[in-house]
């Protein structure tokens, strides 16, 4: 096993060489990687200890982020400072002639020769390996590939390929083996760069070209805008006695749900009336939903009172993007307040949180398969909302080597439910019959007619210009959505039943199995026909593909990879064409 030395500047990637570090202490030994954080005792010499470390070092690693190259003190840049311990490092590394890898992270670039001092210029004709945050634990085992010096799985097959075995290969049965093991390498090889994802969710941007989501008549959305800044200040604690009347407003219009896409962490002197106007509308039979975004002692971050008086709180975090697919987290698990829990339990308790769009739709329970990693949603009618897997939070990483705050309920350890949204078309949000003004509900003079909102659900949020929007694409071009729009898609999808998912191994390799065969009679069981006709055939065979993804997509919500399917059919095509080519003219040879 080789031994590595990491090289970072703590001002810019001190949390990609943690990570760094602990995947590559895992792969070769934690004896067989160095890194000074912890690992230089009290009262060393911290210039001998680095020096001793890279000579017997094999390999070291050269951790590059966005500021490595600018990084200054009152003194200048770093860099140019000739006690700087990252240009001794690598000046050291150079100088004893180690393998020297540059890494780059959080998008950087490699510097050229002439940015860099004298001293440590040679490191510009190193050849750098990229780790990207969205595939970091592919990138990672690329490095490792590499610095173990064996082959990529690309490399690997393309030696299989030219071996004299498959070049012998005749006859349909050798034919149909190597596509076998073309389309499991395919299958890898799409894992590793970590595209299947993306590619998948673009069979819904075909689907959302032809047809759109139903829309449940429940939902409503009252939103307040530049109108009610206007004549109330900035949004916050002050507007408590607005939030109590629209409650009450909202009630007597008959509304069932009112869930408000906003967090209450600050106290605010209309609270009083805030809790007792929850209190009267669950006497009257309707729930009050808040918002949280963070946690304090394990409990939602709410003002006082307000987690017990309110139905239920929900989590905020939304707007995740995947190629063109919206991301919404449904539920978050903390794992480490569910260990030794039941499979089941109450909404919030057991380190189980919901989104608010759950909360809205009608969830009651979170029941955890432990074995298979799956969550189960069940409603308040015992009906299954939403079934699916729990995967690890992935903590987003800054361009400065900082933790991303923009979501703190949700850390590293967390197991996450996400689901991929089909998106209603936004004009259908901003209908006047399904969103109301704030002003038009607690403005001066105004109000709710009674039976307006019999049995709807009603999301109160943010819609001023620039405040709480994302970024989403829907059909061919992207738009803004706020985040209370991107609530009601949730909560549409749920109460709707579109649960869009991607398809399974076994059954997406099976599928790529029929595609191909069908290329393989359209080439070697038609050889009768034009070579023009079996061109259209192929086409039409694509498009007639293409169109069952979209009503397998519309229908029941199931992603194909269309990158697989179509790659199977057309290699198909032209690889068995080629053999039997190849095998014709072997035929026609008049030697043995």
């Amino acid at each position: 096993m080789p031994s590595l030395f990491i090289s970072y500047r703590r001002e810019d990637t001190v949390a990609y060489a943690g990570r760094l570090y602990d995947h590559l202490g895992n792969h070769f030994g934690a004896e067989k990687v160095f890194m000074d954080i912890g690992q230089i005792a009290p009262g060393e010499d911290f210039v001998e200890v680095l020096e001793a470390r890279i000579r017997s070092s094999e390999v070291v690693i050269a951790l590059i982020g966005p500021a490595w190259l600018s990084v200054s003190n009152e003194q200048g840049r770093r860099l140019d400072q000739a006690d700087d311990f990252v240009r001794y490092e690598l000046a050291a590394a150079l100088a004893q002639g180690k393998r020297l890898i540059p890494v780059l992270v959080g998008g950087a670039r490699m510097p050229d020769a002439k940015e860099l001092p004298a001293a440590i210029g040679a490191l510009a004709r190193c050849q750098a390996h990229p780790v990207d945050d969205t595939r970091f634990e592919y990138d990672l085992d690329a490095l490792i590939r590499s610095i173990e010096r064996r082959p990529s799985l690309l490399r690997q097959f393309m030696q299989l390929a030219s071996t004299e075995r498959l070049r012998r290969w005749r006859q349909g049965i050798a034919a149909s083996i190597a596509l076998l093991m073309l389309f499991g390498g395919w299958v890898q090889l799409f894992d590793v760069f970590g595209i299947d994802a993306r590619i998948e969710s673009y069979t819904m941007a075909l689907g959302d070209l032809v047809s759109s989501v139903p829309l449940s008549e429940r939902i409503v959305i009252v939103s307040f805008g530049q109108r009610s800044e206007a004549r109330l200040g900035s949004p916050g604690p002050g507007w408590r006695h607005e939030h109590a009347q629209l409650i009450d407003r909202l009630v007597d219009g008959g509304a069932k749900v009112i869930a408000f896409d906003l967090f209450f962490e600050k106290p605010g002197s209309a609270d009083a009336e805030l809790l007792a106007a929850i209190r009267r509308a669950r006497e009257r039979g309707s729930q009050v939903f808040v918002g949280v975004r963070q946690l304090l002692a394990g409990r939602p971050a709410l003002t006082g009172g307000l987690g017990e008086t309110a139905s239920g709180a929900g989590l905020l975090c939304i707007g995740g993007r995947i190629a063109y697919a919206s991301i919404a987290p449904l539920a978050v698990v903390k794992i480490a307040a569910t260990a030794g829990s039941s499979g089941s339990g109450v909404l919030g308790d057991n380190g189980r949180f919901p989104a608010l769009g759950l909360l809205a739709a009608g969830a009651a329970t979170l029941a955890i398969d432990e074995r298979r990693r799956q969550l189960t949603i069940v409603s308040d009618r015992g009906q299954i909302l939403w079934q699916g897997p729990l995967q690890s939070v992935r903590p987003q990483v800054e361009a400065s080597g900082e933790l991303s705050s923009d979501c703190p309920l949700l850390t590293a350890g967390d197991q996450v439910a996400e689901a991929m949204i089909r998106l209603a078309p936004v004009a259908a949000w901003r209908d006047p019959s399904r969103r109301h003004d704030f002003e038009q509900v607690v403005g001066p003079g105004a109000g709710v007619k009674p039976g307006q909102l019999d049995g709807k659900i009603v999301l109160v949020g943010d819609a001023r210009p620039g405040k709480d929007e994302f970024r989403v694409l829907q059909g061919l071009r992207p738009e803004l959505r706020h985040g209370v729009e991107l609530h009601a898609d949730v909560v549409n999808n749920l109460l709707q039943g579109v649960h869009v998912r991607r398809l399974g191994a076994t059954p997406q390799f099976l599928l790529m199995l029929v595609l191909a065969a069908a290329g393989g009679w359209l080439r070697v069981f038609r050889p009768a026909t034009s070579v023009l006709a079996r061109r259209l055939l192929v086409f039409a065979v694509v498009l007639a593909y293409l169109a069952l993804t979209i009503v397998i997509y519309t229908s029941s919500g199931v992603l194909l990879n269309t990158a697989y399917h179509i790659g199977a059919f057309l290699l198909s095509y032209w690889l068995l064409g080629r053999l039997t080519l190849h095998w014709r003219q072997v035929t026609r040879d008049p030697r043995p």
